[in-house]
């Protein structure tokens, strides 16, 4: 008599649930410092004084510009925390977990490598390229949402052409128009979305084997512009906010240069080391360096990489085309809009490593040199998060919400 069939392991499930706890715990254990800082951004206090001035359903609706007057996800935590900061960052220190676990199942879709997958998401998870900056404060909830929409957007519609054959009917498929239409609502959202899948098409379409423009993609195309052209003539005065698009050719290189060079001209420099201050004071020097070496790179990645070094490198590029368009003072950019671009970064430290290290592999003793360069990345970015933290700290001891007159939830005084 045969022996009754044992269900079948699922070691991919097993092995997506390992990575998501093991990027839980690194993130956790970096950014478990931020919970216990307080509210400190100037930001933060007047978002936090309109909700407590006005609670009205008007900051549940979006404006038919994109955007909304406040974040409503702000402005539901607002009415469940009021001003318990720890609760705020809680969220964030949540959303940017599920962003880097969503970001190694996008890496590993392309890449088919899981270990290179969970090295490049580890890295997305502790901050390297942006350094933490959309965890530390409240409002930085909007950013991370926005990231997340992005990610998820750009896996369901991978996953939609490798499992669905791109056709624009199916589970993944209905997920992927889902999501795409709640980014029509994000300033710029929807831009960031279907560049990468127009990457995807463009580099993968040998795997394909399919147009680049294929149905799926024309009709998410359709959708933004009959959406562009319903804020045009029905949202007057309610554009996007002020811009300069003559900054921008300024400041893309600018955001490249700072994601792996992060100097720049902060409060940190009057507190910091001697070698810093040299640093700081060389920066021009070294970014006109660095500038080139990412040039370099980028180009020897799109002639001699594979698909997937060249769809990462397009993310780096497009993914701050949305933000590079605003101008700021001299020597200052913000670092909360390297969030989601930083993974492309990540991807190339990963996919350099390893490549290098295959090419010691005859060397024992130097193989694992490489790997150095992230590891560089990943301490200096715990630096870094550790400074700004302590930084904010001392911001938010000097930050007196009751007298800005923001009042807690849930009372009649200020608090």
């Amino acid at each position: 008599m045969p022996e009754p069939a044992h269900s079948p392991r699922r070691p991919g499930a097993q092995r997506h649930v390992a990575a998501l706890l093991i990027l839980a715990a690194a993130a956790t254990l970096l950014f478990a410092q931020v919970l216990d800082t307080g509210f400190w951004s100037p930001e933060d206090a007047s978002d936090l004084w309109r909700l407590s001035q006005n609670e009205q359903e008007s900051h549940f609706r979006p404006t038919l510009a994109g955007g909304y007057p406040t974040n409503p996800v702000l402005a539901l935590e607002y009415r469940l925390f009021g001003t318990d900061a720890r609760a705020y960052y809680l969220v964030n220190l949540f959303v940017h977990i599920l962003n880097a676990w969503i970001a190694y199942a996008l890496v590993i879709s392309l890449l088919h490598d899981a270990p290179a997958a969970l090295m490049a998401a580890l890295l997305f998870a502790v901050g390297v390229g942006s350094y933490g900056k959309n965890l530390m404060f409240a409002g930085g909830i909007s950013s991370l949402l926005y990231a997340k929409v992005v990610l998820a957007g750009t896996l369901l519609y991978v996953w939609n052409e490798q499992k669905n054959a791109g056709r624009p009917l199916g589970l993944y498929a209905f997920a992927f128009f889902a999501v795409f239409l709640l980014s029509l609502f994000m300033r710029g959202g929807s831009f960031s979305i279907l560049a990468s899948c127009l990457f995807y098409n463009f580099f993968f379409r040998p795997e394909r084997q399919r147009r680049v423009l294929h149905t799926t993609l024309v009709l998410a195309l359709v959708t933004a512009g009959v959406a562009l052209v319903v804020r045009w003539f029905l949202g007057p005065g309610l554009g996007p906010g002020k811009v300069d698009p003559g900054a921008f050719l300024v400041n893309l290189p600018r955001y490249l240069v700072l994601m792996a060079f992060p100097v720049q001209h902060s409060e940190l420099l009057a507190d910091a080391s001697g070698f810093v201050r040299w640093l700081y004071a060389l920066a021009p020097i070294i970014r006109v360096f660095v500038g080139l070496a990412f040039l370099s790179y980028s180009i020897f990645g799109i002639v001699f990489g594979n698909r997937a070094i060249r769809f990462y490198i397009g993310w780096i590029y497009v993914m701050v085309v949305p933000f590079a368009v605003f101008r700021y003072p001299t020597d200052w950019l913000n670092l909360r809009f390297l969030y989601l671009e930083s993974l492309g970064f990540c991807v190339l430290l990963t996919s350099g490593a390893i490549y290098v290290s295959r090419l010691l592999a005859h060397r024992p003793r130097r193989r694992f040199v490489p790997y150095l360069v992230p590891l560089f990345y990943a301490a200096m970015s715990a630096i870094l998060i550790t400074k700004l933290d302590g930084k904010n700290e001392r911001l938010a001891a000097r930050l007196d919400l009751r007298a800005l007159g923001v009042v807690d939830h849930g009372t009649d005084s200020p608090r």
